[in-house]
């Protein structure tokens, strides 16, 4: 088998450290599918999309042309750990939830990894897409299945697009399984964290706009809802952050 590996962002140059990477990975045969806005820098060996296109209309984009058995999404900011690509090659399952870890060892993201740890447990013992943690490998006929019955009018939604599309697959398949390596990623600072969180907060009125299906609104309440489920996922370092970020967000909204 072989892998259809996207990734998105919106000037080529902020792929250069993934695709440098994946160019050195010779475990299985693949190929790469990236999509952004802007060329601003020469990407080698793979397949370049330039389009006008948001984080979610992006990753719909790259699993259309993806023509490999398996999808792997990855971020700009993400780098596979060594033998993760082979591993995934030999998995059976439909869709594979993959641990994440951070390239950094500062104290913002010794708190997300916290976080990231104790809501991966979580989902190891409730397979469910309400819970705020996505696959990043599918079956690409269930994939491609699934995104030709999204309704166009909900690709304005940037939060939980990743999930959106975890959830229309849980439709067709609950075949679930999880990875021993890890994705790494380059977390951003703390000041860079909190302005996100603040812009997504911002966006959040815009959202109201679109005519979102109700089962996704539902969607995106429960999984801010069991963000911060502390009866399951456990109290830790990790929610110092969460907590922060959601003040951020909270402030967005309200100065928006």
């Amino acid at each position: 088998m072989s892998i259809s590996i996207i990734t998105r962002a919106y000037k080529t140059s902020e792929l250069k450290n993934l695709i440098n990477n994946l160019n050195s990975n010779n475990e299985i045969e693949k190929e790469i599918i990236a999509v952004c806005n802007i060329k601003d820098y020469n990407i080698e060996n793979a397949k370049l999309i330039i389009e006008d296109s948001n984080r979610f209309q992006a990753r719909i984009t790259g699993i259309k042309n993806a023509n490999y058995d398996k999808i792997l999404l990855l971020d700009s900011d993400q780098i596979p750990e060594k033998g993760l690509l082979e591993e995934l090659d030999n998995k059976n399952e439909d869709m594979i939830i993959i641990p994440e870890k951070s390239m950094n060892n500062n104290f913002t993201s010794k708190c997300l990894d916290d976080f990231r740890y104790r809501v991966e447990n979580y989902a190891k013992r409730y397979h469910s897409p309400f819970i705020p943690v996505i696959p990043r490998m599918y079956r690409t006929s269930y994939a491609k299945d699934s995104i030709n019955e999204l309704p166009t009018k909900i690709y304005g939604i940037l939060s939980h697009e990743d999930s959106i599309l975890y959830y229309e697959i849980f439709k067709k398949t609950q075949n679930i399984g999880f990875a021993g390596k890890y994705i790494y990623n380059y977390d951003p600072n703390f000041f860079t964290l909190m302005k996100k969180a603040f812009l997504y907060g911002k966006y959040k009125k815009d959202v109201k706009s679109i005519d979102t299906p109700d089962d996704i609104k539902m969607l995106i309440y429960k999984l801010n809802q069991n963000a911060l489920n502390i009866r399951e996922i456990g109290f830790g370092k990790g929610y110092i952050i969460q907590i922060l970020r959601g003040i951020a967000y909270e402030l967005g909204e309200i100065l928006s």
